[in-house]
């Protein structure tokens, strides 16, 4: 069996968390409880990018494990989606590592959590003052999401704009309103860090790309294909298979011991 090796991003991310008040925070995220923590963005191309090259290089290029990881890049062949070059840039290109990661189905979302719960528990077992934590990363229920995007309604209330009159949100805005800025609709993601993040320091909790949740079927947030009034946090949108306009967050929850 090969060593296990953290990816570099997870490694930094745990450093960060260990030092100065040695109060544990799981990589990645901010605090929202006493035992409930959350992403600050989009899962990333470039995170992803670490599970499939970690999982090809234990189990092999041709494994069902590794084939098991591969994005659907043909999701940007949808309806509206349609933009040949990111069938083939969009996942591996270094220009994109830092958008979310798209094409991706609810059951590779969760074996993404598993494996990320089994690589930090891993580093953690090393840590004198964390190795007991018992931690597992997940997709948010349905209401711990909308709690978290409650405040980026904000931003829709006020037009999608922020008080100097930016737009803060990916989607489609009317017609008139991004002629008058001299901007287009989108027609891609933004990066997983865009815009202002809300009260809780999360990035794209509405717009950029619908969020998948625990309950299957079932993402909330809108997307860059979206309306405005799409994006409210009280709105569900239903899905049944991979798409260029929904990918994922993860949550992790952390029990005393």
């Amino acid at each position: 069996m090969k060593t296990l090796l953290l990816p570099v991003t997870v490694l930094a991310a745990l450093c960060l968390s260990f030092s100065k008040t040695r109060t544990f925070v799981p990589p990645g995220t901010v605090q929202i409880s006493d035992t409930l923590f959350a992403d600050k963005t989009e899962i990333s191309n470039f995170a992803w990018l670490e599970y499939e090259l970690w999982t090809k290089a234990q189990y092999g290029p041709h494994s069902e494990e590794h084939l098991a990881t591969l994005p659907d890049t043909l999701v940007w062949r949808e309806k509206l989606s349609y933009n040949e070059p990111y069938v083939t840039y969009y996942y591996r290109h270094p220009a994109y590592k830092n958008f979310p990661v798209v094409g991706i189905s609810y059951e590779q979302a969760l074996a993404y959590c598993n494996w990320r719960t089994r690589q930090v528990k891993t580093q953690l077992a090393a840590k004198k003052d964390f190795k007991h934590q018992n931690l597992a990363y997940r997709l948010p229920s349905k209401k711990e999401w909308e709690k978290l995007a409650e405040t980026s309604v904000t931003v829709l209330n006020n037009s999608c704009k922020d008080n100097k009159g930016f737009y803060q949100l990916n989607c489609v805005m009317d017609e008139a309103a991004w002629e008058k800025r001299k901007l287009k609709n989108p027609d891609v993601t933004a990066p997983t860090v865009s815009y202002s993040p809300n009260a809780l320091k999360l990035y794209n909790m509405l717009g950029n790309v619908s969020e998948m949740v625990m309950e299957k079927g079932i993402c909330k947030g809108g997307g860059w294909k979206n309306a405005a009034e799409d994006c409210r946090p009280s709105v569900d949108a239903h899905y049944v298979r991979p798409s260029a306009w929904m990918g994922f967050r993860c949550v992790c929850v952390v029990k005393p011991g």
